[in-house]
């Protein structure tokens, strides 16, 4: 009976094999781990580009929309010198009390596009992005937003005084009136009431309430200019940088 050695070649060969399978088995895996690897960052990398592409684009908007609320402010603080240069020169007529203050006490208010920001806060914040001069103009720009947000908040709150005392002494009927025949659109949108009461000399006192309150109220759109025109200089300074960046892969999509 034959009886094999432990150093036999046949022993060694069965070793090597296992050291092969051993090592393809493992190349294997690194391999694998190293493609899921680069695939996670190549869809995360996609995401990155896909977020800030919408970023860029709401940015795009909210600057239509900037140069819309401004040109609204700007007109109605027009309006209001009009108004108050027929007060100086004692011109002022009841239809016009009706005419100046049911359009002035409207407002027009900036409501940004999120779409991008949405997605950059809910994807778990800024990990995402690599470049910290965009993560500090995303954070800079909200700062921003929301100083914005409070100081339109501050004028809603003194417009709506004008706009309660408003129903008080105004006439229903030439209320309805300016109701029926406002545009749809526009800024002045209510018409001048072809014929109203003597709200002048009825009201004395309460129609200079609602003139002193118009006044502070739309004094806020001084400031909200002010405040837009910075959002927008902040704005177009982050859409640079996001354009700088990944501006060749943003217009590849």
């Amino acid at each position: 009976m034959e009886v094999h050695h432990p150093h036999h070649s046949s022993h060694t060969k069965k070793i090597k094999e296992y050291f092969l399978e051993f090592l393809m088995l493992f190349i294997a895996v690194t391999l694998g781990f190293f493609a899921e690897n680069l695939r996670e960052k190549q869809v995360e990398q996609h995401r990155e580009i896909s977020y800030l592409k919408n970023i860029h684009e709401d940015l795009q908007q909210d600057f239509i929309r900037v140069d819309s609320i401004l040109a609204s402010n700007n007109l109605r603080l027009r309006e209001l010198d009009t108004l108050f240069q027929k007060i100086n020169e004692e011109r002022l007529e009841n239809e016009d009390v009706y005419f100046y203050i049911r359009n002035l006490v409207l407002r027009a208010t900036f409501e940004n596009s999120h779409i991008g920001f949405d997605q950059i806060k809910s994807a778990g914040g800024f990990r995402m992005i690599k470049n910290q001069l965009i993560i500090s103009g995303i954070q800079e720009y909200e700062t921003q937003l929301n100083a914005l947000e409070k100081l339109e908040n501050l004028r809603e709150r003194t417009l709506e005084q004008a706009r309660f005392k408003m129903s008080i002494v105004f006439n229903p009927k030439i209320t309805y009136q300016l109701m029926k025949t406002q545009h749809a659109t526009g800024v002045m949108r209510f018409k001048r009431p072809e014929k109203a009461d003597d709200i002048l000399k009825k009201y004395p006192k309460q129609v200079d309430e609602l003139f002193n309150i118009l006044t502070v109220g739309l004094n806020t759109n001084n400031y909200l200019n002010s405040y837009l025109l910075r959002l927008k200089a902040t704005g177009k300074k982050l859409d640079a940088g996001i354009m700088k960046e990944y501006g060749n892969e943003i217009n590849a999509h």
